[in-house]
């Protein structure tokens, strides 16, 4: 923003006060619309982001009703695997096979993170922004969630491996065994606990 001279002399008080409201007008415009163009890119940049969070929202919902619709066949096929366990503690033949599809999915919060990096949040209504946060908090605690139900999941594969083996598996090892199985089973209802919350809330959030 460039303010200049008068190209002439000022000869009276009148001319002076002329120029200065002049000078005066000019600036007024030139902040105007400063503050114009810095008010469309904010409102662009909340808009964007919000679009994108709606994707984001829209994807993650289709990846969670998968999730829930595969929980409790595989609730059910945990159950299987620790009595079966059971039975080859006490010496029976039955053999667990852990082969099985397990639907693993991961809910994915990139376009909240980008919308908080790029101070975005910061030009939308308060009440959305909150309403987002509750949901991604709660989507965050699905994730952990499932990440211990893999991690369970595989040292159940371990052990299964394990009784392939000529040697028989030690008490403890059945015990520490049948323990991570039946925390699986414990996540597998946790997951759908937070599952069902969580997809209401994702109904809240989208148009």
């Amino acid at each position: 923003m460039d303010v200049h001279p008068p190209h002439g002399p000022i000869h009276s008080i009148k001319d002076f006060m002329t120029h200065l409201l002049a000078i005066t007008i000019g600036l007024l415009i030139a902040l105007g619309m400063e503050a114009t163009v810095e008010w469309q890119h904010h409102r662009s940049l909340a808009s964007e982001a919000r679009e994108n969070i709606s994707h984001e929202i829209r994807d993650n919902r289709e990846r969670l009703t998968t999730e829930l619709d595969a929980l409790p066949s595989e609730e059910k096929r945990l159950e299987e695997i620790l009595t079966s366990v059971s039975e080859v503690e006490k010496g029976r033949a039955a053999k667990p096979n852990g082969d099985y599809k397990w639907a693993l999915q991961r809910l994915s919060q990139s376009a909240w993170n980008t919308a908080f990096s790029t101070g975005a949040t910061a030009h939308m209504e308060y009440d959305q922004v909150n309403r987002y946060s509750q949901l991604y908090d709660l989507q965050q605690l699905f994730n952990s969630s499932m990440e211990h139900y893999i991690g369970f999941r595989l040292a159940m594969y371990a052990f299964l491996t394990r009784l392939k083996l000529p040697d028989h598996p030690s008490s403890s090892e059945f015990e520490a065994a049948k323990r991570d199985i039946t925390s699986q089973i414990i996540m597998c209802r946790t997951l759908r606990e937070i599952g069902n919350g969580l997809s209401g809330l994702y109904a809240k959030n989208l148009p």
